[in-house]
């Protein structure tokens, strides 16, 4: 901007008296400047923030941004700049790399691998430029790749941000490659949270070109984490400000020069220094003793626009200096000196005399690389016009020359280079290159889909593709249909994966070569199951099963059966489900293979924690472990941990949970997979809901649902919503427990169920759960039977047994209860002691115990239910199932003041204030507090016995605490704080439990309390 006009050493000499530095003034600017750095002091506090700054070409986003850095190095800030480029544009990562590898590298190896927490393996994979030595890929699902990638750069910046804040700058995403807006986007997720700041800017003019950062800016922005700011060109006043400050004249001095600059520049920062730099040099601005003179001039002779005067700067460079620079720009974001020794067919003398004249003018700058001297364009707008002015022949042309130095450069280290000799022999359309352009932009689509860039992949593939198909023979076609097809399923283009697919296996077909045709047929079924065409999957597995015999193939054989029982149990055919499941267990026994005896019996394992009984979750369990272990598997064996948790919860086994817990969490950590992460956490957020941790369980259910929306796990996130939304009923939150069970009933598809489209069974149950009680704890009993008994027709018609006895059941039968329909409440009780007694089901005999104990008490038999109410509750606080124990003891107490037992009445009730005052349960909490005053009994106080304070808040807490006691709505909070209101929510609900409130009113009479 106006700063490098007075770096350049042609006219350093000219301005050296005008100016004591080598800035030029900032101006027009400063109220955004001190909104930025009024989030970098929030950000140093620990609330981080996310920025874009959008405006034109040249309208000054990067001298504002650099004037943040300036002020976040100031302020003890680490601050790191990534800038995208147009040629780099299907690299993944590459505005990341851009700005954290020189970072990283400069760290010693040691402290790098300690801030990392062992992910050195995936940075490597973000970063393949970092070198780092013996850093690979874990294996493991390809789904989950891309989670583990992105959590392991996040986990790394907020690691750093809590050594030293961090200020992130991320220019020009208008360029930025696909995998690098989304990495933004997962990042900017989650900085509120952390000491980190963001600042992103793009140009306007070509925002629409790239429809992957309009989502993500469209996605942030929903998501209330974004703050805007858009860059209007420099007013009249403002141009004449910087004119004045640029030169050191009094305005008066300028007469009406700034605004006949102005009116011709409309204020561009950008076409303001250049204009001033092609005044001074054709003399028409000069100093004359102490003064600047030459204001007057009409004769002003600039350029009609940016691209113009771009023009007319490569126009007056030597003709050696232009061949450099056209090079330059076609080559990459980093020309490395040797390279241009290839290309530029000049001296060694006069290439240095060229590059010297181009870094006098300010079109490129040396940067020092292990690798020697590299060039680079100061401004990218001068390498986006140079590329953009050649024609599409000499752009062909230059590319393929460019090729081929790149690659003899490289020699035998080529292959490491691909996905930049990709871009150069795709560009280049040679037809004699076009074997070596197959074999790097293969390359560097294996290597993008093994970074977990789907979308890059496919530029690359695709660009493969249409070379092969020009003449190639049909194995290397097929392999690229297969490879292209791959890429497509990853980024969500299943159709088009499946036509892709579908030529490959006519390919092989003709071939008679079955094996293949058995692995494409396993990828089509996995297709149509995306595309929820269930029948299509069993129809494609079935294909290839038979393929797979006639090849005589019974490891592809036994991967088919396990992929059709996973398709039935989807549906809820779970007898179909376990005989495959039972046929690939034969066919692997065969075989001898470890890893896939591991995978069966883990199938079988999680087959029967739905469908009982729970001997078979165990037996099947304990060898999927055995064989996982043999085998190195960690993933399968995370996933039998995880179904042992799962198990031993719906069963009520809370030890064995807790145990279980652990040992899927370590093994997903030590996997540094976040997707197994969230599903433990799932199991995990049940057991301290059943326990009574409700405060934990909602703050671990708020985060897990915020990852699982950023790593796209649909079938988890109802399920997330729904147990969190329980929770909430329970404490009275019933606008947003209803807010989640919605959500999670559309996400489920519980909306179109009398469509002809397949459920998913485990996202439709929780759903109808989740809705039934939101009724029952409104004490709409009548709407709770109704939802709660199609939910059960559905667990019924689609065996999954587990999810009937674990929540319907006891919830059909509670409705009923209260509506006495004892001819229901009986049977529903009655099917629970059966199936506790078939599924060896402790939980279920303590509901159904319980449902005919109120059931006695309802019906008059208050006496008589005493025993059996108390041996329920305690079988319920056993488990614990704390809640529901308090519940069922608040009726034990009604039946006690019935019959005459006036003292232990009131005792069970101090117990039962204990409880619901410590979850937080509010409805329930003043239940509890009326009958005290019917009784004439004060009451306890409403806060836990444990007595919580200011102490038991954390800051944040404290900070929300106090502005909602001044009245503050949860959005003016959030404003305030630069967080969303629905956070605020969650903090709120957390406050209320530490100090024992229901109420913002009550927050605010505690507080004043407290207050010393």
């Amino acid at each position: 901007m106006a700063d490098s006009l007075l770096r350049n050493p042609q006219y350093c000499s000219t301005f050296s008296t005008v100016m004591p530095t080598s800035r030029a003034p900032f101006v027009g600017r400063h109220r955004e400047l001190t909104a930025l750095t009024g989030a970098l002091d929030s950000a140093r506090k620990g609330r981080g923030s996310v920025h874009i700054l959008s405006g034109e070409s040249g309208i000054g986003k990067s001298r504002l941004t650099e004037a943040v850095a300036d002020r976040a190095t100031e302020r003890g800030f680490l601050a790191v700049t990534g800038r995208a480029f147009p040629v780099e544009s299907g690299i993944p990562y590459a505005l990341f790399g851009d700005g954290f590898v020189p970072l990283l590298r400069s760290m010693p190896p040691a402290s790098l691998q300690t801030l990392s927490r062992g992910a050195m393996p995936e940075l490597s994979v973000l970063f393949p430029t970092l070198r780092i030595e013996g850093g690979s890929a874990r294996s493991g699902d390809p789904s989950d790749l891309r989670p583990r990638l992105f959590d392991a750069f996040a986990q790394l910046l907020f690691r750093l941000a809590q050594k030293q804040p961090v200020l992130v700058v991320l220019e020009n995403l208008q360029w930025a490659d696909p995998s690098s807006l989304d990495l933004f986007h997962f990042v900017a997720r989650s900085a509120a949270a952390h000491p980190v700041m963001l600042l992103a800017t793009y140009n306007t003019e070509q925002r629409e070109a790239n429809r992957n950062l309009r989502l993500a800016e469209q996605s942030l922005g929903s998501l209330g984490v974004l703050t805007r700011h858009s860059l209007p060109p420099l007013a009249s006043d403002e141009t004449a400000d910087l004119i004045a400050a640029v030169f050191s004249e009094p305005h008066a001095a300028l007469s009406d020069f700034a605004a006949r600059v102005h009116a011709r520049t409309r204020g561009n920062v950008f076409f303001i220094e250049e204009t001033l730099k092609a005044l001074v040099q054709a003399g028409r601005l000069k100093r004359e003793g102490e003064r600047w003179t030459g204001w007057a001039t009409d004769q002003l002779a600039l350029p009609d626009s940016i691209r113009d005067a771009l023009s007319l700067r490569y126009e007056r460079l030597s003709p050696e200096a232009q061949e450099v620079v056209q090079l330059a720009a076609v080559v990459a974001v980093h020309v490395p000196h040797a390279l241009l020794e290839r290309l530029a067919g000049l001296s060694s003398d006069a290439l240095l005399a060229a590059i010297d004249e181009l870094r006098r003018d300010r079109i490129l700058e040396e940067i020092e690389l292990p690798d020697g001297p590299t060039y680079a364009f100061t401004h990218p707008m001068m390498q986006d016009m140079l590329y953009n002015e050649l024609s599409r022949a000499r752009l062909r042309a230059l590319h393929a020359q460019i090729a081929d130095a790149l690659e003899a450069q490289y020699g035998t280290r080529a292959m490491a280079h691909a996905e930049e000799l990709a871009v150069h022999f795709a560009r280049a359309d040679d037809q004699q290159q076009a074997p070596r352009a197959i074999q790097y932009l293969t390359a560097a689509g294996r290597n993008a889909l093994n970074r977990g860039a789907g979308r890059e992949a496919v530029e690359v593939l695709a660009a493969a593709l249409t070379l092969i198909e020009r003449g190639a023979e049909t194995e290397q076609l097929s392999d690229a249909l297969e490879l292209l097809g791959r890429a497509r399923h990853r980024v969500g283009e299943y159709q088009r994966a499946a036509a892709l697919w579908q030529r490959a296996v006519a390919i092989e077909e003709a071939r008679d070569a079955h094996s293949r045709v058995a692995a494409l047929q396993r990828r089509l079924g996995v297709a149509a199951m995306r595309l929820g065409d269930f029948s299509g999957a069993l129809e494609h597995q079935e294909r290839g099963r038979a393929a797979a015999a006639l090849a005589r193939d019974e490891s592809i054989e036994t991967s088919l059966r396990l992929a059709r029982s996973a398709v039935m149990m989807e549906i809820g055919n779970g007898a179909d489900a376990v005989r495959e499941a039972r046929y690939a267990l034969d066919l692997a026994a065969r075989v001898g293979d470890a890893r896939l005896l591991g995978r069966v019996h883990q199938t079988l394992q999680s087959i029967a924690a739905w469908r009982g009984p729970s001997a078979a979750v165990l037996e099947h369990g304990a060898h999927a472990l055995e064989y996982a272990r043999a085998a190195g598997d960690l993933s399968t064996a995370c996933q039998a941990e995880w179904v042992f948790a799962f198990h031993a919860g719906l069963t009520g086994d809370s030890k064995a949970t807790g145990e279980h817990i652990a040992a899927a969490a370590r093994i997903a950590e030590e996997l540094r997979s976040p997707v197994l992460r969230l599903w433990n956490a799932e199991v995990d957020i049940e057991y301290r809901s059943g326990i009574g941790q409700w405060e934990d369980a909602l703050a671990l259910a708020d985060r897990t649902i915020d990852e699982a929306r950023a790593f796209g796990q649909r079938m988890l996130l109802p399920r997330l919503l729904v147990w969190s939304a329980l929770v909430q009923c329970g404490r009275g939150e019933m606008e947003e427990a209803k807010r989640r069970i919605d959500e999670a009933w559309q996400l489920s598809g519980s909306d179109r169920l009398d469509t002809a489209e397949p459920i998913n069974v485990h996202t439709v149950l929780p759903a109808h759960i989740g809705l039934a009680y939101y009724h029952l704890y409104r004490r709409d009993f009548r709407a709770a039977l109704d939802i709660g008994e199609r939910g059960l027709a559905i667990a019924d018609r689609t065996g999954y047994e587990v999810w009937a006895v674990h929540r319907l059941l006891p919830l059909v039968a509670e409705a009923s209860l209260w509506l006495r329909d004892w001819e229901r409440s009986t049977a529903y009780a009655h099917r629970m002691r059966e199936a506790a007694d078939r599924l060896g089901h402790p939980l279920a005999r303590a509901w159904s115990d319980a449902c005919f104990a109120l059931e006695r008490m309802l019906q008059g038999d208050h006496a008589g239910a005493l025993a059996q109410l108390r041996q329920a509750a305690d079988a319920l606080d056993a488990i614990p199932f704390t809640e529901h124990a308090a519940r069922l003891r608040r009726k034990f107490v009604d039946a006690l003041l019935t019959a005459g037992k006036r003292d232990e009445a009131i005792i069970e009730l101090r117990r039962i204030h204990e409880v619901f005052a410590r979850l937080g349960a509010a409805l329930a909490l003043d239940d509890v507090r009326e009958k005290f005053a019917e009784l004439g009994v004060r009451p306890p106080a409403r806060r836990p016995s444990s007595g919580a304070g200011f102490g038991s808040l954390t800051a944040r807490e404290l900070d929300i605490a106090k502005l909602v006691a001044a009245r503050k709505t949860n959005k003016e909070v959030g404003s305030a704080l630069k967080i969303s209101a629905r956070t605020v929510g969650t903090h709120l609900n957390n406050i209320y439990v530490k100090l024992g409130v229901s109420s913002r009113g009550e927050l605010a009479d505690v507080m004043r309390e407290l207050a010393p």
